[in-house]
């Protein structure tokens, strides 16, 4: 099975050092395609559910790349802030631009997007702002983050607060809860423990704001995505909605 490769080596986005993991990467061998593998939010580019999904491409002859957004896993900045959906999607297209820099020689090589929940939906809505880019294969989506269950007038509460305090933890959420997340009981676990996963029951308002506005962005864009995509949900799930996907 291919390692996890620790290339030492960071992204600097918006100024800030973002940590990128890599898998089955190699400059000098031409991969059937560059996978960038965005996390879900609170976790990280190595958490269980995109290693899962990292290790199963690579070894099929894929590179794998995954960045720690800004705030999460071993990257600089306020742990858990996503400062809006704009800049969230803007980061993604810039960690896509890294992605395809480990290979400057290969200008024809195909992108794929893979995302978990909140990382769904940002390759969705990555894919809609490189839609003109014939390198883009397609997107995969894990239960993607595409509808959450918030009222208009939530929503305007949410942009007060944001706007009022939005770096203060203040939202209760339950939807971090590991039981509501994975039902075989080892990789529970697994995710339980992982010392990197941004604990805290209350979200900062921004980044609630960011999460519901990134859904929003791609149910007005929606009509203007071209490349094929590949969506995979779970009856249960209860921790996004499914009417979304």
């Amino acid at each position: 099975m291919p390692n996890h490769q620790d290339l030492n080596s960071k992204v600097s986005i918006r100024g800030i050092d973002c940590f990128a993991h890599h898998w089955n990467v190699d400059p000098t061998k031409r991969p059937k395609a560059v996978v960038v593998i965005f996390h879900g939010y609170l976790a990280h580019g190595n958490y269980p559910t995109v290693r899962y999904a990292a290790e199963f491409l690579s070894k099929d002859g894929f590179a794998v790349v995954a960045v720690d957004l800004p705030g999460h896993g071993k990257s600089e900045g306020m742990r858990g802030f996503l400062e809006s959906a704009d800049t969230v999607i803007s980061d993604g297209v810039q960690i896509v631009d890294y992605a395809r820099s480990l290979y400057p020689d290969e200008a024809n090589l195909k992108v794929l997007l893979v995302g978990s929940s909140m990382g769904g939906a940002m390759a969705l809505a990555i894919a809609q702002k490189l839609n003109t880019d014939a390198t883009m294969a397609g997107v995969v989506m894990l239960a993607p983050m595409l509808k959450l269950n918030v009222t208009p007038i939530e929503h305007a509460a949410l942009q007060f607060l944001a706007f009022l305090l939005p770096t203060v933890p203040l939202i209760p959420s339950s939807a971090t809860d590991d039981a509501k997340q994975y039902r075989d009981e080892s990789k529970r676990n697994e995710c339980a423990n992982d010392t990197l996963t941004v604990s805290g029951s209350k979200l900062r308002p921004a980044s609630a704001l960011a999460c519901v506005d990134i859904t929003l962005h791609i149910r007005n864009h929606f009509s203007s995505i071209t490349c094929p995509f590949l969506l995979l949900i779970a009856d249960e799930d209860v921790v996004v909605k499914n009417e979304g996907s």
